[in-house]
């Protein structure tokens, strides 16, 4: 199992697409059978009801499994100065800090982009500009400009008008974990 795992995270570090909405149910499948060919075995049944529990729980708050595990572990901080800098965030298990104080908004609608599979994305945004957030987690906590929301499947959708003609649309995404957006 944890070999298939790893042939799929080298996939898709490669740039193959990896359908890892069907990693759960696969892995789940091959314990199965291993318990069939081998026999009874306890250690076999601990790990399937494991990840029985853990497909239910993805299944039960329709998480979108897609994680970005290509992102990489750790810690990281982020802080792009020009729109030219930013780029889709991505994580796979730690904690990202995208801090967009000193990006120079133009007129207009900017986008940012950030996910994390695993952990805490945390994005800090420049007063004086628009906010429009979206903001998911498959199984945690959403903070976003002074709203919460937690549990499974958070989503806290939010606007925070400045005035002026400049403006930031944030669309992020945490697997397990936790988003916070301040200002």
């Amino acid at each position: 199992m944890l070999i298939l795992v790893g042939i799929a995270w080298l996939l898709d570090a490669g740039g193959v697409e990896v359908p890892w909405r069907a990693i759960l149910p696969g892995a789940l499948i091959a314990v199965g059978l291993a318990g069939v060919f081998r026999g009874r075995q306890h250690a076999l049944m601990v790990v399937g009801i494991a990840l029985m529990l853990v497909l239910s729980l993805a299944v039960a708050a329709d998480w979108d499994l897609d994680v970005p595990l290509g992102g990489g572990v750790g810690d990281r901080t982020e802080r792009p100065s020009a729109p030219a800098d930013l780029t889709e965030y991505e994580l796979g298990v730690g904690n990202l800090q995208v801090d967009l104080r000193q990006l120079q908004v133009p007129p207009g609608t900017t986008v940012v982009e950030a996910r994390v599979g695993i952990g805490e994305l945390e994005v800090e945004v420049p007063g004086g500009v628009s906010v429009e957030a979206v903001a998911k987690s498959g199984l945690g906590e959403v903070q976003v400009l002074g709203e919460q929301e937690g549990g499974f499947a958070t989503r806290v959708a939010t606007t925070s008008e400045a005035g002026g003609d400049r403006r930031l649309r944030l669309d992020l995404r945490v697997g397990l974990g936790q988003v916070r957006v301040e200002r």
